[in-house]
C-alpha cells in the first residue's frame, strides 16, 4: 500500500513490551511508510517516567532496532510539519519523531505537574487555563 501509517505514543506507554515488539517488527520488515511519534514529556499517571521505569537511552534503543530518528521541539509546529514531510521521503526504515514536550505547556499551574496527567480541570480552572493560553498566543 502507498498509504502512510502514523502511530502516536506517550513516553510512559513506551515502557510496555508490546511497543518494543512492534518496533522490532516494523524495522525488520522495513516499513518505511510508518511514522511513530512519541510525546516525550517525562510525565505519566504514576509520576515521572524516569522514576517509574526509566527509558534511557531511549533514542539509542530505537536506533538499535533500525529506526530513522528525528528529535524535535514538540511545541514547534513548523518542526512538526517538517519532520512529518521528511519521514515521507525516508526510504528503507520506519521513522520515529521524538517530540520533546512539556506537560501542560502554557498553563502555569499545570506545567510538569503529574496530577494533571489524568485529571480534568473544573470550570474555573479551565477558564484560567484558556486565558493563560490565549495570553501566551498573543505574545508570540
Amino acid at each position: 500500500s502507498k498509504r502512510r501509517v502514523y502511530v502516536l505514543m506517550g513516553d510512559g506507554e513506551c515502557q510496555g513490551g508490546i511497543v518494543w515488539e512492534g518496533a522490532m517488527l516494523c524495522a525488520r520488515y522495513h516499513l518505511a511508510h510508518l511514522t511513530g511519534i512519541v510525546d516525550y514529556n517525562d510525565v505519566q499517571l504514576d509520576g515521572a517516567v524516569h522514576d517509574v521505569m526509566p527509558l534511557e537511552p531511549f533514542v539509542d534503543k530505537w536506533r538499535a532496532f533500525g529506526w530513522n530518528i528525528v528529535e524535535i521541539d514538540g511545541h514547534d509546529m513548523n518542526r512538526i510539519v517538517e519532520s512529518l514531510e521528511g519521514a515521507k521521503t525516508h526510504k528503507g526504515a520506519p521513522t520515529l519523531i521524538l517530540a520533546h514536550t512539556v506537560k501542560g505547556k502554557g498553563v502555569s499551574y499545570m506545567e510538569n505537574v503529574v496530577e494533571w496527567h489524568g485529571k480534568a480541570p473544573c470550570k474555573e480552572e479551565a477558564e484560567c487555563a484558556l486565558e493563560e493560553i490565549r495570553r501566551c498566543a498573543c505574545e508570540s
